[in-house]
């Protein structure tokens, strides 16, 4: 490995930002699983899709605790201030953790395509249908050749996370347009998949409100779209800074894949969580209505001491008219249809 030229950067570690960043985002994307799994197993069955999301979630907690490894030995920092066998086995385990980071990005977006081909299913969208599958191959095809290209890109293949070994790798050119590949097609799948519900919804037997809101939360998707596009930028940038400092110029870039493939985790698994909310949605239009019937109570108490309550009809009752409506099932069915959630 060459050593730097000029003024000596300092001693510093951007490790920390790495672990902050996938942590905190695996933690949430742990829970929304977990809810979707308890969600589908209640109130509808467990499908391909929730199993090949709950796969992304343990390759993604793999991938995390390789980042904490290879922080541990040095990743974050300048390779110039990491003992030699730290510097090999810190690079070591980034590259298993970009590995499994890659698979869980993989495995979240394919799961995200089954969803869409289960609600699909027995429609008359064979162009859909096709667009779905083909989205599931060439996701899982591009992020697999990506892969086997980290290994690849060295020959011997020990030499892509061992530097100090003789031997000789790709081009820097090569390596470059691989990162950049892999990530301008993670951003575009993304848009693309926040973008299909508004035509796979369209002619969905559900309430426009409904619709809505399935729309509005697969189009979350749109942010890993930005994370994707962020994440190209940075290891692009990165790589062609210093790819022989790449302990320290990498981190950005793999921070920002950690953050998206957790994203992308949540966003495909919230749709299946609606289930869930209905019975504090229930709760909490049963309590309004008794507040609002508490308040009318009072008012026409009010009205009816100063000689101008309210009509009544003949049984002495409020006409119906007037009775606050608290059926929230008319917005959020109680019991998700097995074969839509």
């Amino acid at each position: 490995m060459d050593q730097m030229t000029g003024p000596r950067p300092p001693d510093v570690s951007i490790g920390y930002r790495l672990l902050v960043g996938t942590t905190v985002t695996f933690v949430c994307a742990f829970i929304v699983v977990s809810l979707r799994g308890v969600a589908r197993s209640v109130y509808a069955r467990m499908s391909w899709d929730d199993y090949l999301m709950i796969f992304a979630l343990v390759q993604a907690l793999i991938a995390t605790v390789f980042d904490f490894v290879a922080v541990d030995k040095g990743l974050g920092r300048h390779l110039i201030y990491i003992p030699k066998n730290d510097a090999v086995t810190a690079m070591y385990y980034d590259l298993l953790s970009q590995v499994f980071c890659i698979n869980a990005l993989s495995f979240a977006k394919i799961s995200i395509c089954l969803s869409y081909l289960r609600i699909l299913k027995g429609s008359r969208h064979a162009v859909l249908r096709v667009t779905c599958y083909l989205t599931a191959f060439l996701v899982f095809a591009v992020n697999t050749v990506v892969i086997i290209s980290l290994y690849a890109q060295c020959d011997p293949p020990r030499k892509s996370w061992n530097p100090f070994i003789p031997g000789k790798c790709w081009k820097f050119r090569t390596v470059i347009s691989l990162v950049l590949l892999q990530g301008a097609w993670s951003a575009v799948t993304d848009y693309f998949l926040s973008i299909l519900p508004f035509f796979l919804f369209k002619d969905l037997q559900v309430s426009r409100g409904n619709k809505m809101i399935l729309c509005g939360l697969m189009g979350l998707g749109i942010i890993t779209g930005v994370f994707a596009t962020i994440r190209t930028i940075e290891s692009g940038l990165g790589l062609k800074n210093g790819i022989t400092d790449a302990s320290y110029t990498t981190v950005m870039g793999l921070m920002w894949a950690g953050m998206e493939r957790n994203i992308a985790m949540m966003i495909g698994s919230v749709p299946a969580l609606r289930p869930l909310t209905t019975p504090f949605m229930k709760l909490t239009s049963e309590t309004m209505s008794y507040l609002g019937i508490r308040s009318s109570s009072k008012t026409q108490s009010s009205s009816g001491a100063n000689g101008s309550g309210s009509f009544q009809n003949r049984s002495g009752n409020k006409s119906a008219k007037d009775l606050p409506t608290s059926s929230m099932e008319q917005i959020l069915p109680n019991r998700a249809p097995r074969d839509m959630v």
